[in-house]
Parts: structure tokens; C-alpha cells; sequence
């Protein structure tokens, strides 16, 4: 019965266009549906415990960790490889697995879930599963005879990925454990960070290494055990290696001779990011621009009218560069490149024919049906998605990327006071960039530990600064936990009226005590307290139109657009009369 549960259809997706062997095809597995809910509920039990098993270098498909943290963690560990001085030189390589999903062992899967800990019971469930499949592969209309693998998982079970991570630990431990210590401590990029051996998402792997000859033989042998183990073999003609800038050839011939890789490479991209940017960042991200415009060109803008233009613009258009701002701040000039792209796209032209513009780009002030974001939005935007990579460093400061940062650039302080190096990275100078957007919503809630600053720290959430309005000249008090009554855990009236004036006070009594053992930071725009980009965009467009409307010498009345975008019509009867409202219809008054 778990054989005709378990029966597989094997599709063949082509990698390129011109096709000569077997090995351009990616096989994709068709599983059953009563086998993929069975999977997918063992998927779900073991997802909650993977953060607990699966060692912090390892980011894919584990709740709570993110693909930029790699991407973070990597980037100053090439900047710290091209700033290195001194006698010992450092190397980073980058591995290619040979087909990572197909050539796993299964009697190394049970192996490893042994070790780990997992019950008897579960790993004959999950072996069940891997064991009982049979394939049969579709190719031109016609299925093959059936047969049945002894090895690898599918790309397209639901608990596949979970496996594959189950079985990368092996590589994990292998790298932190085997040699001597001073061979596997990888490199640091500062006195106070943590050593990095290497990095992981899923089968894409990153090794630091001391570039000599007893380096690359352990990765070497390291590699060779993997492979007799697990089967996972390395690609090594696609492998790469590089150097740190005080290497000389007589220490890149020891490597190239003791690895086997003889591939020398400046490593520009990492997850799709870069990892090295110079004075022009925009050369970099050049590849942004070209998948607007090819993905612009095939939209086909004639077939469609504005609102379905709009829909594709917001949905797919806006969405390309959103990887990279989340690691990277954007230049001026590159965000001006993105709207021109999506605006002429939008009004109806394309690269060879252009149609006029009735304005240089539809006003952000018209809610929730934009047809896109003018330059400035998308700086907005930008920093809105670096001031998450803030949040996680206050929220997550155990993480790896967390702790590397720390060491680098604050270990001294609170990320909150760090302040912007000489020689700091490109990404470190991006988040500081965020930490502007952070703090306009950021507050301090009080805890049992009460370490809260009074004038310093924000945690007056109805002041207008999140700090007390006045401070008197009798004022003695600095810490929240002067404030506080220690008989009962509740604020202490009589030193609230001795140190703040009365606004001062009514709003620090308002304030709950004992909600947590820590202080901790709270994001106050939501009303749980939690982060997200959407609301700190919204907070930075709203405190733009204060200061704009402050600095105008009369404010325009605002139109109805709410009851405008609300009404029950299709999405280009809305977005016409919008056109008609700004004044954008050709009509003769207006030509």
C-alpha cells in the first residue's frame, strides 16, 4: 500500500534553451496528493524544532532566521578578506554540490537522525517515506516503466528540504570539529566577533579557511569524509576560491595544490547580492534595471489598460529590487532609474516609443491605488526594509550575523549608540541608514529589571519623543528603577511628583509595570509591539507629508480618495475618474 501511495511522476523541466544531455534537464517529482499530506504533516512537527537542531550557520527553511543574514554575515567577512593585512593570509571557498538532492545515502539519513536524537519510531516513519517511492518519468505524453531508486530525495516533497538540512549537519560538525584547533577556527573579522568556519543555505556552502597547505588538505579531507558518508560530492571544476589582498602566489600554489581547486575567482555575488561594492554602487545593481525592463518589454503594455499596467507594477514590477534593499541602501540615482522604467511602462510607452507624461509620477498622496512610487517613495521604501535589519539586531541578538556585528562595530555599546566607522562596510552603513527610520517609532517598555534611562531612552509612549517633556532642576533621578515602589512593583507617586511636572506624571503612571522580566523594545505604530516594513513605510510617508504641509504656505484640501478607491466598480472605471480628478485625461480644456 505505502508503494501505490508513494508512486512518483518524474517531469523534465529544461535548464536551457538549446538542450544536448540529460544533465541540462531538472528533474521535478510529481508526488501523489494522500502521500504529499502525509508528508507535509511530518513537515509541520518537525519545522518548530529545527531552530533547536540545526546548527546557527545554516539559514535556510528554519523559521525565524533570514536569507539577508547570510547575505550580511558573508559581506563583511569579503570586506574583512579585502582589507586584511599581515603574514597569515585567509581564504573563502565557495563549494558547488554535485546534484545535492539526488545523491543523499538514505542509510546516512537514518544515521543522522540517530545522533541527533530523534525517536526510533519517527525515523521509521520518515525512512517509510523516503524508501517507498517509485518513479516513472513523463516524456512526450508517455510514461516510462516504473523503477525505484536507493538513494536521494525528491524536489517536490514537502519534507525534503527539513531532510537535506538533517543531513548538512554532518558537514557542519565535520568543519567545526575535525583538525587541529587552530586550522578550523575559520577567520574573525574582529577581536570581539565570533570565529566563522562557514555558511550554509541549504546545498549552497561558503568555508573560511587559513590559506596554506594544511588548510586546504583538512577541507580536503573534510570533503572526502562528507562524500563517503552521505554521498554529496563536489563539483570542484565549478568551485572557486578566494583570497584575502595579502596572499602571494606562493600561498594561493599551496592551496590551489592541497584542495584540488584550482579556480581562482573574485567572489562579486553571494545569494544573488554582491559581495564587494567600490565607490559606484550602482554598476552593481545594474542587474535590477535589466530585469525591469525585459520583464517591462514582455508585458506587452498596448494589450492592457492603466489599471491592469497598475496591478502588474505594483504586484511584480515593484517587488524585483526588494531583495537587494534589504540589505543594500539604493543610490539617488538608481532609484530614479527604477521609476523611469515603471512610469514609462505604466503611461503606455516602452523603449523605442515614448508617450507623453502628464506628471512626472503619480502622487503619493492618492491612497491605496498608486500605480507606483516616485523616487523618493523608493528611498523611503529602501530604508524602511534596512531599519528591519535594525530591528532584528535588537530583537535576535544571540543570531550569528547579530553577534558578528556586535563584535565588529558596537561591542562596546547598544546598537541603538553605534555609530558609523571609518572603514565600516557598505551593509553596516545601510543599517545605520535604517536606524533612522527605527527610531521614529521605537519605544522602551518597562520590565522588572527597570535599566531604562530616564532622559535618554525612549519609553514614554505618549510623549511626543517618547521621553518626559521636562526636566526639572531638582531632578536626581536616572534610571526608571529610582521610579519604582519597591513594596508593591507599582510606580512611586511621591518621586513622579518631585522630579516631572504634571503631563510628565499623568503619562508615566498611564504606563503598566512587570509585563516582562527584561526591558525590552517595542514598536509602537503596531499595536503588538511588532516590527514590519509596511508600517514603518506608512509612519516615514506620514511624517513626510507633516513636514511638507508644515513647510507649504496653505494646505490644499484633500479629496474624497477614500471614497473614491472604495466604491464597487472594476479597477479601470476607478483609476479613470482618478485621471479625470488630477486632471490627466487629454481633453481639450486640459490640451
Amino acid at each position: 500500500m505505502p508503494e501505490v501511495v508513494n508512486s512518483t511522476v518524474l517531469v523534465l523541466i529544461p535548464k536551457v534553451k538549446n538542450l544536448q544531455n540529460l544533465t541540462q534537464f531538472r528533474p521535478i517529482s510529481l508526488c501523489n496528493v494522500l502521500y504529499k499530506l502525509a508528508s507535509k504533516v511530518l513537515a509541520l512537527r518537525l519545522r518548530p524544532i529545527l531552530d533547536e537542531i540545526i546548527s546557527e550557520e545554516q539559514s535556510a527553511f528554519v523559521p525565524g532566521r533570514l536569507i539577508s543574514d547570510n547575505v550580511l554575515t558573508a559581506y563583511e567577512c569579503i570586506h574583512y578578506l579585502r582589507r586584511k593585512k599581515g603574514k597569515t593570509g585567509d581564504c573563502a571557498v565557495k563549494l558547488d554540490m554535485a546534484k545535492a538532492y539526488d545523491r543523499v545515502e538514505w542509510s546516512y539519513l537514518r544515521a543522522i537522525m540517530h545522533k541527533l536524537g530523534f525517536a526510533q519510531m519517527w525515523i521509521d516513519r520518515i525512512v517509510a517515506c523516503v524508501e517507498s517511492v517509485s518513479f516513472s518519468v513523463r516524456v512526450n505524453g508517455k510514461f516510462s516503466q516504473i523503477f525505484k531508486p536507493t538513494r536521494g530525495f525528491r524536489q517536490g516533497d514537502p519534507i525534503s528540504p527539513y531532510l537535506f538540512l538533517l543531513c548538512s549537519e554532518g558537514l557542519t560538525s565535520l568543519l567545526k570539529s575535525f583538525g587541529t584547533g587552530h586550522l578550523g577556527r575559520g577567520i574573525r573579522v574582529g577581536i570581539h566577533a565570533p570565529w566563522i568556519t562557514h555558511l550554509l543555505f541549504a546545498d549552497d556552502c561558503l568555508i573560511f579557511t587559513q590559506a596554506s597547505y594544511a588548510g586546504a588538505r583538512r577541507i580536503h579531507d573534510i570533503l572526502e569524509i562528507y562524500r563517503r558518508g552521505s554521498g554529496q560530492l563536489v563539483n570542484r571544476t565549478k568551485s572557486a576560491k578566494n583570497f584575502s589582498t595579502n596572499c602571494d602566489d606562493d600561498m594561493k600554489a599551496r592551496m590551489h595544490e592541497g584542495s584540488g581547486i584550482a579556480t581562482e575567482a573574485l567572489m562579486e555575488k553571494y545569494l544573488g547580492l554582491p559581495t564587494a561594492l567600490g565607490r559606484s554602487t550602482d554598476e552593481q545593481f545594474e542587474g535590477i534595471l535589466s530585469s525591469l525592463k525585459k520583464l517591462c518589454k514582455g508585458w506587452t503594455p498596448q494589450l492592457l489598460n492603466s489599471a491592469g499596467r497598475e496591478v502588474l507594477v505594483k504586484s511584480v514590477g515593484q517587488a524585483i529590487p526588494t531583495f537587494s534593499m534589504s540589505c543594500f541602501r539604493l543610490s539617488k540615482n538608481m532609484c530614479k532609474k527604477i521609476t523611469s522604467i515603471l512610469a514609462r511602462y505604466w503611461w503606455g510607452g516602452d523603449e523605442k516609443k515614448r508617450k507623453m507624461h502628464w506628471k512626472k509620477w503619480i502622487d503619493i498622496a492618492t491612497p491605496k491605488s498608486e500605480g507606483g512610487m516616485g523616487f523618493r517613495d523608493i528611498q523611503i521604501f529602501n530604508q524602511a526594509m534596512l531599519a528591519k535589519q535594525g530591528w532584528r539586531l535588537l530583537t535576535n541578538p544571540d543570531s550569528l550575523c547579530a553577534r558578528l556585528l556586535k563584535g565588529k562595530y558596537f561591542h562596546d555599546c547598544d546598537f541603538m549608540e553605534a555609530r558609523n566607522k571609518r572603514n565600516a562596510s557598505h551593509t553596516w552603513r545601510a543599517i545605520l541608514h535604517g536606524r533612522k527610520a527605527l527610531k521614529k517609532g521605537l519605544t522602551k517598555r518597562v520590565g522588572d529589571d527597570n535599566t531604562i534611562r530616564i532622559w535618554e531612552d525612549p519609553w514614554v509612549p505618549e510623549s511626543h519623543d517618547k521621553r518626559p517633556l521636562v526636566k526639572l532642576p531638582t531632578t536626581t533621578v536616572t534610571l526608571v528603577e529610582e521610579l519604582v515602589n519597591q513594596d508593591n512593583g507599582g510606580w512611586d507617586m511621591h518621586k513622579l511628583e518631585a522630579n516631572f511636572v504634571e503631563p510628565d506624571v499623568s503619562m508615566i503612571a498611564r504606563i503598566p509595570m512587570g509585563r516582562a522580566e527584561e526591558d525590552f523594545w517595542s514598536w509602537f505604530p503596531d499595536r503588538f509591539g511588532n516590527f514590519s516594513v509596511r508600517s514603518c513605510y506608512k509612519l516615514m510617508i506620514e511624517r513626510r507629508q507633516d513636514v511638507e504641509a508644515a513647510s507649504s504656505a496653505s494646505r490644499p484640501d484633500k479629496l474624497p480618495w477614500n471614497k473614491l478607491w472604495s466604491l464597487l466598480v472594476p479597477p479601470n472605471i476607478r483609476n479613470f475618474w482618478w485621471r479625470v480628478i488630477k486632471g490627466f485625461v487629454p481633453s481639450r480644456a486640459v490640451l
